[in-house]
């Protein structure tokens, strides 16, 4: 969620906490919710591949779409990511009659809208599905997979879910960075009550790792060892609690590179088909 803590913010943010922690708690959350900036764009992302297009799901909503026909699969992209990192899992999908759509998430792209939280991304995904119908399998890179775990909380649900790279306790990420700011206990009690409210529930409940066991949802899981932005372990965590769930783990690939990786997209389309239509 949050980027790395800029020096001068610690000090800054432990005298607010101190002096008024609760508009300091609601500078944070604002903080933690608030995508800057883009990931740098990979070669692959820019290679030739199945045609798409982009599509406006409802005013200030927009997604890229590959494919006109068959069993729908929605994407979801990662934090500071974008819809072009599907395309080579589009085109594989596309040749076996399979249709993407990848959402563009508030606060990236063109969409609308400058937050991005589970809670507020997991019911946007069910908007979608009331735009587009159901979806046979929905798949989410990153931050993109921890929404689905806050989606499967709301009562989302879907035929296969495919998980990559993904935080399994996304609800510990905020904590980490108010840690990191240094942010006193009373400014801290108040943002751990703006997170569960915000969640409607204690936000823990919306974390992969809780909600996903409890969907009973057959579920892929890709993981790289030397993953440097979400650490593997937390794939293991994931799928030592979630019976239904297959975990797949690479070498070399990275965090953003394993959605490019031949073996991984036939991997995940191969998966996705089992269940589509």
């Amino acid at each position: 969620m949050a980027d790395s803590v800029p020096f001068y913010l610690p000090p800054l943010f432990g005298l607010a906490g101190r002096i008024a922690p609760r508009r300091t708690a609601r500078a944070l959350m604002e903080l933690v919710s608030r995508p800057r900036g883009r990931n740098p764009t990979q070669p692959w992302e820019l290679a030739p591949g199945l045609a798409s297009r982009e599509i406006e799901l409802r005013p200030g909503l927009f997604a890229r779409s590959w494919g006109e026909a068959g069993p729908l699969v929605l994407a979801l992209h990662g934090w500071r990511g974008r819809t072009t990192q599907f395309g080579p899992l589009a085109t594989a999908l596309g040749h076996i009659g399979l249709r993407t759509i990848a959402i563009d998430l508030p606060g990236h792209g063109r969409s609308a809208g400058e937050r991005a939280t589970p809670r507020l991304l997991a019911d946007l995904l069910l908007e979608v599905t009331q735009i587009t119908g159901p979806a046979d399998a929905v798949i989410g890179h990153s931050f993109g997979g921890a929404v689905i775990g806050a989606a499967l909380a709301l009562g989302f649900r879907t035929w296969r879910v495919v998980i990559v790279s993904s935080p399994t306790r996304v609800s510990r990420m905020p904590f980490k960075y108010a840690m990191a700011l240094h942010l006193p206990p009373r400014a801290l009690a108040h943002f751990t009550r703006l997170l569960d409210e915000h969640a409607g529930r204690p936000v823990a409940e919306l974390d992969l790792v809780a909600a996903g066991p409890k969907s009973g949802i057959p579920a892929l899981l890709v993981h790289d060892r030397d993953d440097a932005v979400i650490p593997y372990r937390e794939a293991e965590i994931l799928a030592a609690a979630w019976p239904a769930l297959r975990l797949i783990s690479t070498d070399g690939l990275g965090h953003r590179d394993i959605l490019a990786n031949a073996t991984v997209v036939q991997t995940i389309a191969r998966f996705i088909a089992g269940e589509a239509g």
